[in-house]
Formats: C-alpha cells, structure tokens, sequence
C-alpha cells in the first residue's frame, strides 16, 4: 500500500478546508446554545447562576480559611518562654544540664514574677546565683538561650501579645535588664559572677 504525498499548494488547501470546518462547527455550537438560551431562559438562569453561585462559595471558604489561620496567629503567637536545651559542654562546671534547666528556668520564673507581687523576684535570683559558680553560669545561659522580651517580662500570651513589642534576648540582657545597683547584694552577686564568666554586666 503506497503513501500519498501531499504539495505545499494541497497542504494549504487542506489547512484551509480543516479552519473552514472548525470555524463552522463553533459557529453552530454557538447558535445552538444561543438557541437553547432564547427557548430555556429558566434553566440557562439556573445553569449560570449555580455556577456563579458554586464560585462563591469556594472564594467563601478559601477566605474563611485564610481567616482561620490569621486568627489563630493572632490568638496563639509563637512565644517561646521555655527552657529547650541540645547537648552542652558541661567542662568545668560542677553542675548538669539537668540542673543548669532546672536553675535556667528558676531564673525565668523569677523575672516575670507575677501576681500579687508584680516585679523581679530578686530572692530566687540571689539563690540561685549563690549556688553556682562561674562556670556553673555558662551552662545555666546556654540552657536559657533566647526569651522573648518585651522591657518588663515576658510577653503576654493569646491575643494581647499582638499590642506588645519584644525580642528574644539572652540571659545577660534580662538580667540587666531586670536588675540595678539599687538591688544590692543580688545586683554584686550576679554582676561578679557574669564578669568573671567572661561577661560584661
């Protein structure tokens, strides 16, 4: 069975006689629906109309979602006041990492002491420093990390952190922060044992 080869002159034809047909053939389906809408205005109302209907809904739902998301942002920021801690390099420290969490967060607790007594709980802060050393200091600050803070304490949670300002600061920043030379002995204590720890208070 042979092959037909086609001219140019007849493959232009061709071309022409397939756009002709198709030209028609869109041409028909569109007088058809033309037709259909003229004979069944109800039912093309209804067609367009669940169609218009059905493209609302889903624009609804996909705001209403995107909605969800902003407000659950904004009830429950990402505040981190927790102590995490990886491994630490516990050389020259009498203490664990254990132990460096468990003073880290005493630490952290003592500065956003909260009601009735609003403040620095300066005590607790005495009392830890009073049990380690400056070596021990190193590793309570890696096992605090970063906090956020907002010049006071920790942010508030929920809703009410979206009207603060604040940063995660090391444990150097807070404890300046919180602490002054009218503070006394806690304010010596801690300012001995960050200098001869190596940092500056």
């Amino acid at each position: 069975m042979g092959t037909t080869t086609l001219t140019k002159k007849e493959t232009k034809q061709k071309a022409k006689e397939l756009a002709s047909k198709s030209a028609s053939a869109a041409k028909k389906g569109i007088n058809k629906t033309g037709d259909f809408v003229a004979k069944n205005p109800k039912t093309a109302l209804y067609v367009v109309g669940g169609v218009v209907v059905g493209y609302l809904a889903y624009v609804l739902i996909k705001t209403l979602r995107t909605g969800a998301d902003v407000a659950q942002n904004i009830l429950n920021p990402d505040i981190d006041n927790s102590i995490d801690v990886g491994d630490l390099d516990t050389s020259g420290s009498r203490i664990g990492i254990q132990q460096a969490k468990i003073y880290a967060q005493q630490l952290l607790d003592a500065m956003n002491h909260g009601a009735p007594f609003w403040g620095t709980d300066e005590e607790t802060i005495l009392q830890v420093f009073k049990k380690i050393t400056p070596e021990d200091f190193k590793i309570v600050y890696n096992a605090f990390g970063k906090k956020d803070y907002n010049g006071y304490n920790s942010p508030p949670t929920g809703i009410l952190a979206n009207l603060d300002s604040y940063q995660p600061r090391d444990l150097v920043y807070w404890l300046n922060a919180e602490l002054s030379p009218s503070d006394g002995e806690v304010y010596r204590v801690v300012k001995q044992t960050l200098n001869d720890a190596g940092f500056a208070f």
